[in-house]
C-alpha cells in the first residue's frame, strides 16, 4: 500500500523529533536503530524508508535541532538586554540541565557530531553558523554572541556530569554573572557609541 508524500513527511519529522528526544538523553552512538526508530513508534524497517543510515539520521537532527533554537532566539528583539538575559537564564538553569531529551543539541551531541562523517559536519557547520548569525544579530557583536554560546554550552555540558545540585548551581550561577556582564558591558558601550 502506498502512503501519500506528506505522510512520508510526517512520519519522517517524527521519527527525527523522537530520535533527537532519545538521542540528547542516551546519547547518539549508543542508541541503535531498533531503539532510535521504537522512539517514534516505527520499526527499523520504516527507519530505512527514510535514512539509508544513522549518520543521515544524526545529520537529520542536528539540522532541526539547530534550526528550532535559531528560531527561538529570532524572536528576541535586537540588543534588548532583558530578553537576552531572559534566554541566558533559561537556558543555564537547573531545569535544562536535568532534561537534556528537551533541551538544546549542542551540550549533549557536539562531541558525537565531532566524530561523525564529514557530511553530518558539513551541515553542523552550517546549522551553527546561521544560529550564529542570529544570536550575533541579537547581541550586537559576532564574537561576543560566539563567546556567550561557548560558554552556555560548556556550562550546561560541566553541570551535567557533576553529582549535586549546589554544584551544578555553582557553575551555571557563574556562567550566569560571566554571561551579564558581558552582555552589559557591550550595549553599555552600544549606547554611549549611539549617543555620541
Amino acid at each position: 500500500m502506498r502512503y501519500p508524500p506528506e505522510q512520508k513527511t510526517r512520519s519522517r519529522e517524527k521519527l527525527v523529533r523522537a530520535s533527537a528526544s532519545l538521542a540528547k538523553q542516551q546519547g547518539f552512538a549508543g542508541s541503535g536503530v531498533d531503539a532510535l526508530a521504537s522512539a517514534a513508534g516505527l520499526t527499523s524497517g520504516a527507519f530505512y524508508r527514510h535514512f539509508e543510515g544513522k549518520g543521515e539520521l544524526l545529520s537529520a537532527i542536528v539540522e532541526m535541532e539547530l534550526e528550532t533554537t535559531r528560531s527561538r532566539f529570532s524572536t528576541l528583539e535586537p540588543r534588548n538586554e532583558e530578553q537576552l538575559l531572559l534566554a541566558i537564564d533559561t537556558y543555564l538553569s537547573l531545569a535544562h540541565v536535568r532534561h537534556p531529551e528537551s533541551g538544546c543539541v549542542l551540550p549533549t551531541l557536539a562531541s558525537e557530531i565531532g566524530r561523525a562523517s564529514a557530511e553530518t559536519k558539513e551541515v553542523f557547520e552550517r546549522a551553527l553558523l546561521e544560529l550564529l548569525a542570529v544570536l550575533s544579530e541579537k547581541v550586537g557583536d559576532a564574537s561576543v554572541a560566539f563567546a556567550l554560546l561557548n560558554q552556555c554550552v560548556g556550562a550546561v555540558m560541566i553541570a551535567r556530569g557533576l553529582a549535586t545540585d549546589s554544584a551544578k548551581r555553582q557553575v551555571l550561577e557563574a556562567a550566569r554573572k560571566s554571561a551579564r556582564e558581558s552582555i552589559a558591558s557591550l550595549l553599555s558601550t552600544a549606547r554611549v557609541s549611539d549617543d555620541s
